[in-house]
This record gives C-alpha cells, sequence and structure tokens, in this order.
C-alpha cells in the first residue's frame, strides 16, 4: 500500500512539473544572482538542505517530479546505474554551478529576495521547461534506473551535505536500520530498488547508510522477513 502511495504522489508531481519546475529550477537561480535576487528556486533548494537535516532524501523518493519522470522510464531501460565515477559526477557539476552562483552573489549586493521571480510563463520559460525534460528523459532512457539522480542531479548534493551535517552534529534523521542476522539472501531488498544500490551487501555488513539513497522504502517493503525498518534514527 505506502508503494502504491508513493508512485500515486510521484505521478502526481511529475504532471504538475511544468508548475513546479519554476522553483527547481538551476538557470533561474543563475539568472536571479546575475540580478542580485534570491529567487524561488534558491530558497526552495536553501529549505531542501535544511529539510534534509532532519528527512535525509524523502523528497527525492517521494516527491521530485524529475525522479517520477525516471521511475516511469524504468520499464524502457531497467540498466543499472550505480558507480563511483558516475555517482561523483555531480557533485563536480553542482561544484563549479554552485560556486559560479556564490560569485554572482557576492558581486551582486545587496541581495534581495523574491520568491516569484521569473515565475511568467512565455515562450522562453517554455523552451526551457522543453530542454530540461528531454535531458531528464534522454539521460534516463540512454543510462539507466535514475541515471539522472546519480550523475547529474543538481538538488541532491544540498542534500546529501545535510545528511552528512546532520551525522556530524549527532542529529537523529530518517534513514534504515537492519536485522542482519534474520537476512535469508533473497535479494529482494537489491531488486527493488530505483538507485541500483546493492542492498543486499549493506543489510550484511549491517550499515544501511549511502549517500544515494532515497528513502523511497521499496526494499522495506519488498522485504519477505522485514529485516529493515525506517524512521527517526541516530547513527550507530
Amino acid at each position: 500500500m505506502r508503494q502504491k502511495v508513493r508512485k500515486a504522489v510521484l505521478t502526481f508531481t511529475a504532471l504538475l512539473f511544468p508548475l513546479l519546475f519554476l522553483f527547481l529550477s538551476p538557470f533561474i537561480i543563475i539568472m536571479g544572482a546575475s540580478a542580485g535576487i534570491l529567487s524561488g528556486s534558491a530558497l526552495v533548494f536553501g529549505f531542501l538542505l535544511v529539510s534534509s537535516l532532519i528527512g535525509s532524501r524523502l523528497f527525492c523518493g517521494w516527491l521530485c517530479p524529475g525522479g517520477a519522470i525516471q521511475e516511469q522510464l524504468a520499464g524502457a531501460n531497467d540498466r543499472l546505474w550505480n558507480g563511483r565515477i558516475k555517482n561523483a559526477l555531480k557533485y563536480v557539476i553542482w561544484a563549479v554551478w554552485l560556486s559560479f552562483i556564490v560569485y554572482l552573489w557576492i558581486t551582486h549586493q545587496p541581495l534581495k529576495a523574491d520568491f516569484f521571480f521569473m515565475t511568467d510563463v512565455d515562450v522562453h520559460m517554455l523552451l526551457i521547461y522543453f530542454i530540461i525534460t528531454t535531458i531528464i528523459y534522454l539521460f534516463t532512457l540512454f543510462t539507466g534506473k535514475r541515471g539522472m539522480c546519480h550523475s547529474v542531479c543538481w538538488m541532491a548534493p544540498f542534500m546529501v551535505i545535510g545528511e552528512k551535517l546532520a551525522d556530524l552534529l549527532h542529529i537523529p534523521r530518517f534513514r534504515l536500520r537492519a536485522d542482519k542476522a534474520a537476512c535469508i539472501s533473497c535479494g529482494q531488498c537489491s531488486k527493488h530498488c530505483p538507485m541500483s544500490l546493492n542492498v543486499l551487501d549493506m543489510v550484511k555488513s549491517g550499515s544501511m547508510d549511502s549517500p544515494e539513497c532515497i528513502s523511497c522504502l521499496q526494499c522495506v517493503d519488498g522485504c519477505p522477513k522485514k529485516v529493515i525498518i525506517c524512521g527517526i534514527l541516530t547513527k550507530h
């Protein structure tokens, strides 16, 4: 039942993506920064960073419209797309992008907040929306399961940093935990993971933390022995 709810919510956010895009846009943040403005997208990204201190990457697994598009594409290409270099690429892209934005903010003082900056829908914005959705679609289609999340996503690093900061400050956050002694090694947890994680190895190692985990809970719901639990938990 929980996965039906999750997929229904993701489908709804995908339908709303033409509107939500205006508040999840890396381009709008740059344009706002060049004018000394904290745009709605910048404020939303800041909220994602703060919320991840407790909620980890629940946004990615339950609310992200880009993630919804990718999960719908899994039927067309269910290739596993997960690896150190593949996962590291998004941090390189993010670091260059964020550094440029910070530079623009510093050189365009004083900053002012405008949540609805560049939210007028015109031909220009429709073109940008088309380009972004096409990139998400094609990248995932030619790479594999949630390939965009692994390699290109401009939002994930904010939440991963939030998770790391929560652990550093010993703040309980949403995470998984497993009873490895009860595991029967059926592999259903890994089979169900949309992020291509080897969840079985994570269970056997006793460490369920992964920066690539999006807290979708498919491994929790797919385990026949209910070995994996979730909740607001402290790090071991």
